[in-house]
């Protein structure tokens, strides 16, 4: 029977921008229907992996000196680098219109918090209506179990380099919501040691502004704010996203 992948013994996902987007990549061995312990010593049989995905979208702030600026993710591409394993493409099975949930709650970095808290005081001024408190908290709970947004996840057609495609709906400005621990492909080990590697990767059109505090004058045009966004995002914040936003691994020995 194939061992279960030991996650003491799996790199920790490298996630740069985590409240931007957070990535990790599981491996659950698919047991074989036959439990004889003879099995995996057949050399025509081939050992396979679960690949689950878990991701999450979101903004996150990000100071620029005294000023700062919060952005998501339009979209991206996940591409998966593959050792001494392959996934046909008949294997790849997140694709289409998908459900994002609301995002569970992360442990924040100091960094985060400071930029949260700074608009909590104006937050609880518009908070005048205490006494529909736990309505609104039943209102929430429940919405936790409810998507809040959609995105569209294709795939490329290529047997070497797996890559999926994720794009936010047309009416929506930017990716918000997580898909838990979602099938992503079946991987077939070819040898030993495999190993697994998965990057989410942005340009600039993937990237958007979606607030600033401190950088102009509240009168701007909007043609003039259209370009300093683009100038933002292609000088300030592009470079921070190279090679990769996101980082995941699996090894198996």
């Amino acid at each position: 029977m194939l061992p279960s992948l030991p996650k003491a013994l799996q790199p920790e996902p490298e996630n740069n921008f985590p409240d931007c987007l957070y990535m990790k990549l599981e491996g659950i061995p698919i047991q074989p229907q036959n439990q004889d312990l003879e099995f995996w010593k057949t050399p025509t049989q081939t050992q396979q992996i679960n690949l689950q995905l878990t991701i999450n979208f979101s903004e996150q702030w990000e100071w620029l000196g005294e000023d700062r600026i919060k952005f998501g993710l339009k979209g991206g591409e996940l591409r998966l680098k593959l050792e001494n394993s392959e996934i046909p493409y008949e294997s790849r099975t997140l694709a289409g219109y998908l459900g994002l949930s609301l995002p569970q709650n992360r442990q924040q970095s100091p960094r985060t918090k400071q930029a949260k808290s700074i608009g909590i005081r104006e937050r609880a001024k518009n908070l005048f209506f205490k006494g529909f408190k736990s309505d609104v908290e039943s209102k929430s709970s429940s919405a936790n179990q409810c998507p809040i947004s959609f995105c569209h996840v294709t795939t490329k057609i290529s047997e070497e380099h797996p890559a999926w495609i994720f794009e936010e709906e047309r009416d929506e400005l930017v990716l918000k919501g997580s898909l838990k621990k979602v099938n992503l492909a079946t991987l077939n080990i070819l040898a030993l040691p495999c190993r697994v590697e998965a990057t989410f990767e942005v340009s600039q059109r993937d990237v958007c502004l979606t607030g600033a505090e401190g950088l102009w004058l509240p009168d701007i045009s909007r043609n003039k704010k259209a370009v300093l966004d683009r100038l933002i995002v292609q000088r300030l914040l592009e470079p921070k996203f190279k090679p990769y936003l996101s980082r995941a691994e699996l090894q198996y020995e």
